[in-house]
């Protein structure tokens, strides 16, 4: 990690020191008193004689210590077994062996041991210069870990994915978020590559233009294509800095929902302009027919022309209802339930206007999953075309197949090079039809995600199949 500067870390930096001294000898501790509060840094300094006051001040008492500083050998205990005590609670506390007792082997116990430093007493005034300075330089190292440490854990509970990258761009840490974002456990990713969690482009991209802009700027944010530990792609918003050490700080954020949502407003757009456009051109030609109509009545006087008002009023009730159809249709939220094929097929031609036409439901076995109210309209509409189409005494027959449905009958049929048109919106072979009722069809069964393909059925008529339609469950 970098050296950081403990005045960069924050504010709250100890503008002074409470020290806590343990030593037998209490002349020498009013001494240290006198001569460490001198000190700027040094705002008090407790004494105490022995390890049991020392456990006392340090965690019973509502009164913060920020280094303490003890002799090696005490009354009740020696300074090594007071530091074991306070090391099984506060493992980074200050702690500093000021000892008569010097040796070698005292001080690499006291080392060992996990003190924060060891000092021989002395004789000289000098002695306690050394001891202010490592008591500032030990609380200080100390704050500044604690300000790291709470930065880390921050980090680690942050929402935003975060990882540190080495100078040649490989984990050096990540958070939690970052790793459950590509479905890795964060350990497993400490040392590979950043490659790992990026698409190839992505990675191209990086390597070629966002890298350079960083090393030159500082920082780069924009967007970029992560890969999952399947291979699922998602959209992120990357903001990637450089770090002391020639090391790189990245954070991600997954917008892939985001991105889903602005895609589906475009193709709302689309479709609304669509609609706007259809509106207008399909009403324009029945509207320009009434009007002619009418200035003839007013000129003449003949009923005839009333009947083709009325012709063309029909037409335009037609062309408003099925675009107020198109309109809702991509308002609705799907409402999944079972369906009876037969007996759905059955209910739905009996609201269809035919003196002669049938309809054959025989084939259709089997129960399918879907939203009753926009299956009606699709089944509707195919009964519908089939009349419109193949004559009054059309038979249509609706069956059941191994992936889904089909609405085939025996009419006259629609041309191979006609197939694709006729679900476009507005295309007709009919001078009086609307050209939506497919069109509808259409956004029926991609609102299901079902297939949809147009053939020859077997009286020569037209066949509409209808595949990966789901069945409910019947365990």
């Amino acid at each position: 990690m970098a050296n950081v500067d403990p005045v960069s870390i924050g504010h709250d930096f100890p503008p002074a020191f409470r020290v806590l001294h343990v030593d037998t000898d209490e002349d020498f501790l009013r001494l240290t008193r006198e001569t460490l509060e001198r000190k700027d840094d040094i705002e008090d300094v407790i004494g105490v004689t022995n390890a049991d006051d020392a456990v006392e001040w340090l965690f019973e008492r509502d009164v913060d210590i920020d280094c303490l500083v003890s002799e090696y050998e005490l009354r009740d205990c020696s300074g090594l077994e007071l530091l074991e005590t306070v090391r099984e609670s506060r493992p980074y506390f200050p702690f500093i062996v000021f000892t008569g007792t010097g040796s070698e082997d005292v001080a690499s116990r006291a080392i060992s041991s996990g003190a924060t430093n060891y000092l021989q007493k002395g004789t000289s005034g000098a002695r306690f210069v050394t001891l202010a300075s490592q008591i500032t330089q030990a609380v200080s190292h100390r704050h500044v870990e604690k300000q790291v440490h709470r930065g880390f854990r921050a980090i680690d509970t942050a929402r935003e994915g975060i990882a540190l990258l080495t100078d040649d761009f490989r984990f050096n840490y990540v958070n939690d978020a970052y790793a459950d974002l590509f479905e890795y456990d964060a350990e497993t990713l400490i040392g590979r590559n950043w490659a790992t969690t990026l698409t190839d482009d992505a990675v191209a991209t990086l390597s070629s233009e966002v890298v350079s802009t960083v090393d030159a700027a500082g920082e780069w944010s924009g967007e970029i294509t992560g890969e999952r530990k399947d291979g699922r792609t998602l959209a992120l918003t990357l903001t990637i800095s450089a770090a002391p050490d020639d090391e790189y700080v990245c954070a991600v954020r997954d917008v892939t929902e985001r991105k889903e949502r602005e895609k589906a407003l475009v193709r709302e757009n689309e479709r609304l302009d669509e609609f706007a456009s259809r509106v207008s051109h399909d009403l324009r030609g029945p509207l320009s027919i009434v009007y002619g109509y009418l200035d003839l009545a007013r000129k003449t006087g003949e009923s005839e022309h009333f009947d083709e008002i009325e012709r063309a009023a029909d037409r335009i009730e037609a062309i408003i209802s099925d675009l107020l159809e198109i309109a809702r249709e991509g308002q609705k939220t799907l409402k999944l339930e079972t369906v009876v094929l037969d007996e759905f097929a059955a209910d739905v031609w009996d609201g269809i206007e035919s003196e002669s036409a049938t309809v054959d439901t025989g084939p259709a076995d089997g129960r399918l999953l879907a939203d009753r109210d926009r299956l009606t309209e699709l089944f509707a509409n195919l009964f519908r075309n089939a009349v419109e189409h193949g004559g009054d005494d059309v038979t249509v027959t609706v069956g059941s197949t191994c992936d889904g449905f089909y609405v085939a009958d025996d009419g006259h049929g629609i041309p191979e090079d006609h197939r694709k048109q006729v679900l476009q919106s507005g295309y007709s072979t009919e001078e009086a039809g609307t050209g939506l009722g497919l069109s509808i069809v259409q956004q029926i069964a991609d609102s299901h995600d079902w297939g949809l393909s147009i053939d020859e059925s077997d009286a020569g008529g037209a066949l509409f199949s209808f595949t990966g339609v789901e069945r409910p469950d019947v365990s």
